[in-house]
Order: structure tokens, then sequence, then C-alpha cells
């Protein structure tokens, strides 16, 4: 997995890494690095979901349960559940058909709460399969997340926050794209 920090397009301060495309993607970048505190880890305490309300359709936010390594859907947006076909609050990441690519796409949460990096993955998805989700379309459906993980006052990753942008695109070829964005190094 590549690491944006070695691409040098990642920009601190307010301003979006060039590669995060999405309107949705780029405002939660913007909200997550001006509460990112010197060590580089949003607490849970200042997170707020209401202070971007506007995102919350694309949202995702998820519990981590340190005993088992897995991730428990606590709060998943409207617009992610009309994609995906169904609820999945509640329910454990794992055991969510969350389109092709499934293991990448895990590994990217899980990176969240091992680096204490937030992750950035785009996957491109052309035609429908059975691992595919239910709104794609003919032309296919490009989904871009940006993965945040915030920290409990022991400094213990406790929380994933996540919003995920869709748009239907016609495209060639079904692809994966994933970045870790180390923070506080820019």
């Amino acid at each position: 997995m590549a690491t944006a920090l070695e691409t040098g397009v990642v920009l601190g301060n307010g301003l979006v890494p060039i590669f995060m495309q999405a309107p949705q993607v780029r405002a939660f970048w913007q909200h997550v690095d001006a509460l990112m505190p010197v060590s580089g880890i949003v607490l849970v305490r200042d997170f707020d979901l209401m202070d971007i309300h506007r995102l919350a359709p694309e949202m995702i936010v998820c519990d981590v349960d340190a005993i088992s390594c897995r991730n428990k859907l606590r709060f998943v947006g409207t617009r992610v559940v009309e994609v995906f076909g169904e609820e999945t609050t509640g329910r454990y990441l794992d055991e969510v058909n969350i389109g092709p690519y499934r293991s990448q796409q895990l590994a990217a949460f899980n990176m969240a709460v091992a680096s204490g990096w937030p992750q950035w993955t785009k996957v491109s998805v052309c035609r429908r399969s059975e691992n595919s989700v239910s709104a794609l379309q003919p032309t296919g459906l490009v989904y871009e997340r940006l993965v945040v993980p915030l920290a409990g006052e022991g400094g213990a990753i406790k929380q994933l926050a996540a919003v995920v942008a869709f748009s239907e695109e016609f495209c060639e070829q079904s692809a994966f794209e994933h970045l870790d964005l180390p923070p506080g190094r820019y």
C-alpha cells in the first residue's frame, strides 16, 4: 500500500491533497485536518458528526473492538445504505457486502486502526458482478472513501469515521487505489 507522504502531494493546514476529488471527501479532510492536534490523531471527544451534518448521508462511524479486531458499524448514512442496498448499522464491517476488492477495503479500515493514519481509497467497478453493490449501473460506479481514526483519552483508536462519495462513471476496468496519509508530517 502506498503512502501519500512519498508522493509529495499531501498538504496540511486546511489544504486538500490533489488526489481527493469528491467534494464530500475534500470537505471531510478539511474538517478533520482542522481538528487534528500536534499528535496527529483526532480525539473521539473532539469529533461531532453534527458539526458536519451535511456529510451525514455519506458518513460511516465504526466502533473499534480491540479484542476481536473487528469494527462494528455505529452509524451508516442514508446514501451509503441506498447504494449498498441494506441497512448495516449494528453489524460488523466484515459481515457486510462492501463490493469488490473486499479484502483490500477491509484492510484499509484495519490499517487506520493499526497505524493511526487516515486511509484514502478509491474503488472503480465497471460492470455488475456477484460481489457488486446493488446501485451499480451498466456505466459503472466509483466510490472514493476517507477513513479517519479517532483516539480515546489513552491514545488507543476507539472509533473510525469515514465519508464515502459515490458517482456513476464510465470505466473500462475495475480498479482499487489506496494511500496511507500519515498525520502531522507534511
